[in-house]
């Protein structure tokens, strides 16, 4: 039982953060383009403002998906669990977190491979090297394994419904 709060802080202290990322990275993408557009039309166009708001896009939709991953926001299809079972239901739900939890495992390691072999190179117009931008795929999936952890525990412990 101590393993199992432990692990719900720990997923919800990620996730605070995450949120406050989610919206600094928001802001500083309206930031950007807002500036980019100004600059645009009254001086010259800014050469770094579309890559850095790309950039910030992709950290953006990992820390937004893990954040949705955390309540179960996800697009789900529950007509067959609904027709088992209460208890069935209980282990379908396992089933399915486990199964993602495998594939949050599996894109993590690729993601932290495809960091290493990108992440010499340098982004054209920021000059930063992409292992920076790559390493948004092994940080987000990372945090979506820590949910998927924390998913199954609640569930097992009858506190499934609380998110």
């Amino acid at each position: 039982m101590l393993l199992a709060n432990l692990v719900h802080k720990a997923s919800d202290f990620v996730d605070k953060i995450c949120c406050k990322l989610i919206i600094t990275i928001l802001a500083m993408m309206v930031l950007t383009t807002s500036l980019q557009i100004v600059c645009r039309v009254f001086f010259s166009a800014l050469s770094w403002s579309e890559e850095l708001t790309r950039y910030l896009l992709v950290y953006l939709t990992f820390f937004g998906a893990s954040s949705v991953y955390k309540r179960n926001g996800h697009i789900s299809v529950l007509v067959m669990q609904q027709l088992l079972s209460p208890k069935l239901q209980k282990f379908a739900s396992i089933f399915v977190i486990i199964l993602c939890g495998a594939f949050f495992s599996i894109a993590t390691m690729y993601g932290m491979k495809y960091m290493g072999l990108q992440g010499s190179q340098l982004s054209a117009a920021l000059r930063i090297p992409m292992k920076y931008v790559y390493m948004s795929i092994p940080i987000g999936f990372s945090i979506m394994i820590l949910h998927s952890v924390d998913n199954v525990i609640n569930i097992c412990f009858g506190k499934g419904d609380e998110n």
